[in-house]
């Protein structure tokens, strides 16, 4: 992801005023398919199950997220918000190397799906050329602790007892920063629960299995809790048909893991 990250930053970059949106919009996904194209596949019985480069998702899709973002102000006590007040820079929805929505998506492509509760942070500082430039993007880094495995594919590796992810951050101009985050997923914040989907990458590090992959839980509720760094104290009703999410909404781990066991991997992919 380094060369890919600094091209990213550098097609975000203020340096030059008079690249517009549009050019910047073709060139990121250009990249994207550069990035999907590159990816590791592990291929068996004729069948091939494509292994992202760690965080794909968290990483292009933040920034490229960035270049068509909205301003969003969420004022505590109105059904949510922030829970401090602040702004939430909303970027688009992330393009996730695998498939992430369904239940068929899960027990497809990932190893372990697990409740898991963010207990550190740490900041990735911004380039040179943008703090030199005023303003661009800094990266988080989250460590989660794993609570409790509520379904593992057949044949996966051992869930860790823990795993550090590349979050959403912050968008800054100035001494002005703000939070970021993708649409329809959470940020992972300190102080809340979450449900997450995980699959080991081919290096062995751990990631989520994508932006539709990580569901709030809070109070022992699915969709209760901090999402698109909004604090949802009842879960919402707005989902993608057919997701898990709108599936489970409301709905508790048990029934979440009721669901992973019944559904079926898609006929044409393989663990690997």
């Amino acid at each position: 992801m380094g060369r890919d990250a600094q091209k990213v930053r550098e097609l975000l970059s203020a340096h030059d005023p008079a690249v517009g949106v549009s050019r910047v919009e073709r060139e990121l996904e250009g990249l994207l398919r550069e990035q999907a194209a590159r990816s590791p596949v592990t291929a068996m019985t004729g069948a091939v199950r494509r292994r992202r480069t760690p965080l794909l998702w968290a990483g292009t899709a933040l920034a490229a997220g960035a270049v068509a973002t909205a301003v969003v102000v969420l004022a505590d006590g109105e059904g949510g918000g922030t829970g401090d007040g602040s702004e939430v820079t909303v970027g688009s929805e992330a393009d996730d190397a695998l498939p992430s929505v369904t239940s068929t998506d899960w027990v497809t492509h990932a190893d372990q799906v697990a409740v898991v509760r963010p207990t550190g942070e740490k900041e990735i500082p911004a380039s040179a050329e943008e703090k030199e430039a005023g303003e661009g993007y800094i990266g988080r880094s989250a460590t989660l602790s794993l609570e409790r495995v509520l379904w593992s594919r057949a044949g996966a590796p051992a869930a860790p007892e823990s795993v550090t992810l590349d979050v959403a951050g912050w968008t800054f101009k100035g001494e002005e920063r703000h939070k970021f985050a993708l649409r329809d997923a959470p940020r992972i914040e300190i102080g809340h629960t979450y449900i997450v989907a995980l699959a080991r990458e081919d290096d062995g590090s751990w990631s989520t299995l994508g932006s539709s992959g990580m569901l709030p839980y809070d109070g022992g509720t699915i969709g209760t809790g901090e999402s698109e760094g909004t604090i949802h104290s009842a879960p919402s009703g707005d989902h993608v048909e057919g997701s898990v999410e709108e599936q489970m909404t409301g709905k508790t781990e048990r029934e979440l893991t009721e669901l992973l066991r019944k559904a079926r991997p898609a006929p044409a992919a393989t663990t690997g």
